[in-house]
């Protein structure tokens, strides 16, 4: 969510760091809007889809009321692969992603140059 007096980037950037603990290693870059709908009222909900490279991807992750695992992907292979646990251990993760996962992936994958 967009905070009161704060642009889409600043919220990209706050919410980077609330629910990863990570910044970016350099200004977010915006690749497109993202419409879904969330259960169970299917209610439209629109976001704006930032991309960038986080600047310590090797800190430890700490999940909280927001987020429970993050998984870092190079945009390369498959959206499904390793997840940071809690313990800062890497392991594969086979358990299906997420439609909503799979399509803002899709847009961020056109929108970085070279891959």
């Amino acid at each position: 969510m967009i905070d009161p007096g704060e642009t889409p980037r600043e919220a990209a950037v706050r919410e980077l760091r609330e629910e990863s603990g990570q910044l970016p290693a350099g200004e977010l870059r915006f690749t497109g809007y993202a419409r879904f709908a969330l259960a169970p009222d299917r209610r439209a909900e629109y976001g704006a889809v930032f991309t960038g490279r986080a600047r310590d991807p090797s800190l430890p992750f700490q999940p909280n009321d927001e987020i429970s695992a993050v998984r870092w992907w190079d945009l390369r292979g498959d959206l499904a692969g390793p997840a940071q646990e809690p313990t800062g251990t890497v392991r594969t993760v086979a358990e299906p992603v997420q439609a909503l996962d799979v399509y803002l992936a899709g847009l961020t994958r056109t929108a970085v140059d070279g891959v």
